[in-house]
């Protein structure tokens, strides 16, 4: 059983590779949190996240044109924004392994924060209108902090995907799978408002030159402090 949960990690970042969804250093990447999450966890805390990486890769490259005339061009994702997104669920499985602890809600609410922010920001920049999340003026769709009437829909989304596919891999109720989506839902604001406010201002940028944070720092920052509050929200 063990050979199998390796093959299929490494099967995982050969094929991550391959497509292209992620550079050689973010394959490794996301190989090693693939195996600390199945080797600890088994097979279901790991589809959940081999859903994330799907559906994170299909809203990427959906539009792909279009993107790349209103935005500056996304390249394969690198180790930076696997462990943005994925150290804190491999740390919540190796956590929860070890303490002999259930901590699935935090772990289900890291990966419905990293896919709800995903899709936000991918689909979001197909909406025509788009407001900065401080202060609501109107800005150019795909700057840093902008929120859209698309990108809040598919934020929802992202957060329902996760949630509800946690109900039948990892097990979780019903009350947790709304506990999921609310706080997937809370975290992409806390993404848009730490990318409004440190992140620069720069339209369309991974990165702006103004930027206090980068955009994994964001991502990092939003799942922990959501984590944290799952995790508050399990032991009371």
């Amino acid at each position: 059983m063990i050979f199998l949960k390796i093959l299929i990690c490494l099967i995982f970042g050969i094929l991550s590779f391959y497509l292209r969804v992620l550079d050689l250093t973010g394959a490794i990447s996301a190989i090693g949190i693939g195996l600390t999450i199945v080797l600890t966890q088994g097979f279901g805390w790991f589809f959940l996240l081999f859903i994330f990486l799907v559906a994170g890769a299909f809203v990427t490259r959906y539009g792909h044109d279009f993107k790349k005339r209103r935005l500056l061009e996304r390249k394969s994702r690198k180790a930076s924004n696997v462990i943005a997104n994925g150290i804190i669920p491999a740390f919540i499985a190796l956590s929860s392994f070890y303490l002999k602890s259930d901590l699935s809600i935090p772990f289900v609410a890291s990966i419905s924060v990293a896919l709800s922010d995903t899709m936000a920001s991918e689909i979001g920049v197909f909406s025509d209108k788009a407001y900065m999340i401080t202060n609501f003026k109107k800005v150019s769709p795909g700057t840093n902090g902008a929120i859209s009437f698309l990108g809040e829909i598919a934020c929802i989304i992202g957060a329902l995907i996760i949630s509800i596919s946690a109900y039948f891999l990892v097990k979780i109720n019903i009350y947790q799978v709304f506990l999921c989506v609310l706080l997937g839902f809370l975290g992409c604001h806390i993404d848009s408002f730490l990318g409004a406010t440190f992140q620069g201002k720069g339209k369309g940028a991974i990165n702006s030159s103004d930027a206090i944070l980068n955009n994994s720092d964001v991502n990092l920052i939003s799942i922990s402090i959501v984590a944290l509050i799952a995790f508050v929200i399990t032991i009371l």
